[in-house]
């Protein structure tokens, strides 16, 4: 990915998490390297205890990077510490309880964590219900949607669900 140039210094700034075309190859990425693990265990290359530790790995990575903290991404820090969390909170905050029904929704570094573990969670459901293993990643409109969805979520843009008919 090509990072902007600071014009006065010639130097090459990191990319910027907040913005969606980077948010989005993050995402993608990790979609594709946990295909790529799945394989790599159904085919008795990985453990599924490597597996595991891999899944953590990406959350804390994923929770590091969308929150600011990754040296390798700039951000906008108001955004990513203060109103990243508050609208993970609104939007999805009751599907990441349900998931992790001990998850502090007050608490930002308890929340982006419960919602980094249940979005890698997601993408194996994505895995099996997008039948990935016969249409493959690429192309394949479930997938193009989930990663969407989920830039655009950690984005802070609208997705469709935040448009809730009310009722009359």
């Amino acid at each position: 990915m090509p990072c902007p140039l600071r014009y006065a210094t010639k130097r090459q700034l990191q990319p910027n998490i907040s913005a969606y075309p980077v948010a989005r190859e993050v995402i993608a990425q990790a979609v594709q390297n946990t295909w790529d693990r799945a394989l790599k265990v159904s085919a008795g290359e990985m453990s599924m205890e490597a597996l595991e530790e891999a899944n953590l790995n990406l959350v804390l990575w994923l929770q590091d990077t969308f929150s600011g903290a990754n040296a390798h991404f700039s951000c906008e820090s108001e955004f990513n510490g203060e109103r990243l969390p508050r609208l993970l909170r609104e939007s999805i905050g009751e599907e990441v309880t349900l998931f992790n029904p001990a998850t502090d929704l007050e608490q930002n570094e308890s929340l982006m964590f419960s919602v980094f573990a249940y979005f890698v969670s997601e993408i194996f459901v994505l895995l099996k219900d997008a039948d990935c293993a016969n249409k493959g990643l690429k192309g394949n409109p479930q997938v193009d949607a989930f990663i969407d969805l989920w830039s655009l979520r950690l984005t802070g843009a609208p997705v469709a669900s935040d448009f809730r008919k009310e009722e009359y």
